[in-house]
């Protein structure tokens, strides 16, 4: 794994800032010490694309408790309903419209050819 410093190894990469605080948040309730790093939290918030990735960090020795609380997590998120985390339409909201556009077009294109190929 990638490390921050000599104390702290990657945990998880996060697509959205506020998940991110959140898994700190309950990772922190469970007594795990966990630092987060991205460009996301710096004074001008950037967050599209890969510039709105925050790394959460831990102390190596706490990693497989961190690694069940990570996937009680998605479990939880899985049950109630939502995405898990860092995936879903806040991962990446312009995918699902564009794919939409893209089945519009392709659909006046086959039907305008079939006309030109067999008219009436």
């Amino acid at each position: 794994m990638v490390e921050m410093e000599s104390s702290f190894v990657l945990l998880a990469r996060v697509g959205d800032p506020n998940q991110a605080m959140l898994l700190r948040a309950r990772l922190d309730s469970e007594g795990i010490e966990a630092r987060m790093r991205g460009e996301a939290l710096g004074p001008y918030r950037l967050n599209v694309g890969a510039m709105a990735v925050t790394e959460i960090w831990i102390a190596p020795e706490r990693m497989e408790e961190a690694r069940l609380i990570l996937l009680a997590a998605d479990a939880d998120a899985i049950v109630a309903g939502v995405d898990p985390i860092g995936f879903g339409p806040s991962a990446h909201p312009i995918r699902s419209w564009v794919w939409w556009l893209v089945a519009a077009i392709l659909v006046a294109v086959v039907g305008y050819a079939r006309v030109l190929v067999f008219p009436t």
